[in-house]
């Protein structure tokens, strides 16, 4: 699928990478609404907590996996998933490990190739649906593409689709990025001191073993150093270079064998833009790939007019197409009335619409 002309448009102060991905942190509320909390046991003796929004009788489940360092509460979302089921579908939110209130009882964190639990939550999750489409944002966005790609004649078979917000395909740009002295200020710091207070707590209780050196692990100042002296010894890898280059998914990308739909932007702090997999896109008419001129890292911010965020509108665009409602989502899209001028992608750069449409004439 060649890739998409982005119509996303913003207003002149969100035309900058930083503000679309601090902003809404700030303003967004948790929404009212109260899912069922499920505590699932892992096979190691830990436990994941999983955060439920269902109605009677619904047949579609979405999955949504947080990025680096939120939880499965997080407002942005608990806001997506509360639109989702105004729409008829289930939704569940989950934790990674160390992401949750309570400090997991294992060593163990979260890494970008490490799937394991994500698989567990779907097929455990998954018993009571027809049919299962996954959300991955920022670095659980990684996880799945992983998960779906390596796990390619394995993976459960009631997912339909996948859609992807912001995700650090390839983490070696990721890690580049942080390199800045603004990013370090505005991210990286914040990210290490909850990593490290999360590992000082673990401490207590949990013993890491021989591989992992206690006070060079504290005295980390970057994400790399966190790699190199606990997630990489921790999980066999040689060094942090050694993990990166082993947790990229882009190799992997066209083995999926669902529907994917690559949501990003150009001016994103994190993701080098020649990192992004347009000549997959362009090679496989399974994949979606969406870069936007501006968004930042999960923010593609919407107007006061506008009623969804972009993300989520292109969610439900990709849903109706994946789901066999073409002749709706090329029509219309009704739940959109106020945002139809730009709920579609451009006709010029997606002969699947421009192919659908001319077949809808010519039955006319």
């Amino acid at each position: 699928m060649p890739v998409i002309d982005s119509d996303y448009r913003c207003g002149p102060f969100f035309r900058n990478g930083h503000i679309q991905t601090l902003y809404p942190p700030l303003v967004r509320k948790r929404p009212e609404i109260r899912p069922e909390t499920i505590t699932l046991n892992t096979p190691d003796g830990d436990q994941l907590e999983l955060f439920l929004n269902s109605r009677h009788g619904a047949r579609s489940l979405v999955i949504m996996t947080h990025g680096l360092e939120s939880h499965g509460k997080e407002a942005g979302l608990l806001s997506f998933a509360q639109k989702l089921h105004a729409r008829g579908y289930d939704t569940l939110t989950w934790s990674m490990r160390s992401c949750s209130k309570k400090v997991n009882r294992t060593p163990w964190f979260y890494i970008g190739c490490d799937y394991q639990d994500l698989k567990q939550v779907i097929d455990t999750q998954s018993r009571n649906y027809a049919e299962v489409i996954l959300v991955g944002f920022s670095l659980g966005g990684t996880i799945t593409a992983n998960y779906l790609g390596r796990e390619a004649t394995r993976c459960n078979p009631k997912i339909k689709g996948c859609f992807l917000l912001s995700a650090p395909l390839e983490l070696h740009s990721f890690h580049e990025s942080m390199r800045s002295r603004l990013n370090h200020f505005l991210y990286q710091r914040q990210v290490v001191n909850s990593l490290l207070n999360k590992f000082i707590k673990k401490l207590e209780f949990v013993a890491f073993g021989n591989n992992v050196d206690p006070d060079r692990v504290k005295n980390a100042r970057t994400v790399d150093e966190i790699e190199e002296f606990l997630f990489a010894p921790m999980h066999g890898y040689q060094s942090a270079a050694h993990y990166r280059d082993s947790a990229s998914a882009v190799p992997y990308l066209s083995q999926i064998p669902v529907p994917l739909y690559i949501l990003s932007a150009k001016d994103d702090p994190f993701i080098d833009q020649r990192s992004l997999p347009y000549d997959t896109a362009r090679e496989h008419d399974h994949i979606y790939l969406e870069v936007a001129r501006h968004g930042g890292h999960m923010g593609f911010i919407k107007k006061k007019r506008e009623s969804h965020h972009w993300y989520e509108r292109r969610f439900f665009w990709f849903a109706n197409r994946i789901g066999g409602k073409k002749g709706v989502a090329l029509k219309s899209v009704d739940f959109l009335d106020r945002d139809r001028a730009v709920a579609l992608p451009n006709t010029e750069t997606d002969p699947a619409r421009s192919r659908d449409a001319s077949v809808a004439k010519r039955g006319s």
